[in-house]
């Protein structure tokens, strides 16, 4: 009889847990079953406290169902149909899409995720795609401080809902590169050349970053470009505009890198044709390599307002998205360990869903208190490591 009871627990000692791909297949398929569900009449998915229906929302969950394993897209052909017929009727003459009931607002940033929506679950639609990508590219500056990058659209709103000048910065360019490169812009365009110059004046690196009016304008404020290869929010001098504060040594003030950005500006290189041992993406990586987390958001401190928090769903969303452009299986950090980063991102994802069927940020800056977008942000994250996990 011992010998029996023996025998069956050794079986159950040993018995396989389910891959970390089906368990994610399973926490995905709960998770679009939940955001179907709260797709509106009209195709579209709501945001905030007024239900308003946001172009930007649809987009990135019509970009998720587009890109999605294929049992979850097939199961949600008619929810991704309704949602592309919404994108569809939102596009102004000029080509954009816009947030508002008449699309003004934040028209860059809409259109850019609704490039990438459109490129991915409905690429027949090469008229309305090509007249968004059209729109990008007439909306990238070509001269002036912020030469090569984008900002969120023709009207940004303040928190008060009155107009307020545009921010040309790495985060609407980053999305911007997603869009034309999802929709196949060759690399020889001159979008990518201009994208590369702007990106390189977010970074970190007094190598490359020595743009002499920048730099100037910089030390006016009495800042410089630090060396730890990182990047940050917008070329821009203003401390008002950045987002992870600042860090003074001796008589040097730097603008903090932090890791959305970094990853960002990592995968934006790449999509422009730059190879891993460029100096700027070489010195991201670095970055990368001294700063690798999964449970929080590196360059916020940690403090009672769970500042390492800020920000953390797009942060993975970019991580995901920048490992997956430099085709990194594993990563190795500063102290020599090997990390499968896909597996360790995908068990912390696991580990912080909702009621299982839904992600939503402790900390609510960004709008990351909203479900419906932080889930949208899980899902195209999920989508970006599918191929790393087994």
């Amino acid at each position: 009889m011992k010998a029996l009871i023996a025998a069956v627990l050794s079986v159950a000692v040993f018995v396989p847990q389910d891959s970390l791909a089906k368990r994610l297949e399973e926490a995905y398929a709960k998770a679009t079953d939940w955001l179907t569900s709260q797709q509106d009449k009209g195709g579209a998915w709501t945001q905030g406290k007024e239900k308003a229906p946001s172009v930007a929302y649809t987009a990135l969950i019509v970009a998720a169902l587009g890109d999605a394993p294929a049992s979850v897209k097939e199961k949600n052909k008619a929810v991704t149909a309704k949602g592309v017929e919404y994108l569809l009727s939102r596009q102004n003459a000029d080509g954009s899409f816009g947030e508002g009931p008449a699309g003004a607002f934040l028209k860059v940033y809409s259109t850019s995720i609704t490039l990438m929506a459109l490129s991915l679950a409905a690429p027949d639609k090469k008229d309305a795609i090509g007249n968004a990508r059209g729109y990008l590219k007439a909306n990238q500056l070509k001269e002036g401080d912020n030469k090569g990058g984008l900002g969120y659209g023709d009207q940004e709103i303040d928190k008060e809902g009155k107009p307020k000048p545009t921010i040309p910065n790495l985060s609407t360019t980053g999305f911007a590169a997603e869009g034309m490169r999802r929709s196949g812009l060759p690399q020889d365009d001159d979008f990518w050349k201009l994208v590369v110059e702007y990106v390189s004046k977010c970074q970190n690196n007094s190598e490359t970053n020595k743009d002499v009016a920048f730099v100037a304008k910089l030390k006016e404020k009495g800042l410089s470009i630090g060396d730890d290869g990182g990047l940050f929010y917008a070329a821009d001098p203003n401390k008002s505009v950045h987002k992870a504060g600042f860090t003074k040594v001796a008589d040097k003030e730097t603008i903090n890198s932090y890791g959305s950005m970094t990853y960002d500006g990592i995968k934006t290189y790449i999509y422009a044709g730059l190879k891993k041992d460029d100096p700027r993406v070489k010195a991201a990586i670095e970055w990368v390599r001294r700063n690798y987390a999964i449970d929080s958001h590196p360059g916020f401190p940690s403090d009672e307002k769970r500042s390492q928090l800020s920000g953390l769903f797009y942060y993975y969303l970019l991580q995901a998205r920048a490992f997956d452009a430099m085709g990194e299986k594993t990563f190795t950090t500063f102290d020599g360990k090997e990390h499968d980063w896909a597996a360790e991102l995908g068990e912390q994802l696991l580990k912080v869903q909702k009621d299982q069927k839904m992600w939503v940020n402790d900390n609510p800056r960004w709008w990351e208190a909203d479900p419906i977008l932080v889930t949208s942000y899980v899902l195209n994250t999920l989508n970006a490591i599918a191929k790393y996990v087994k």
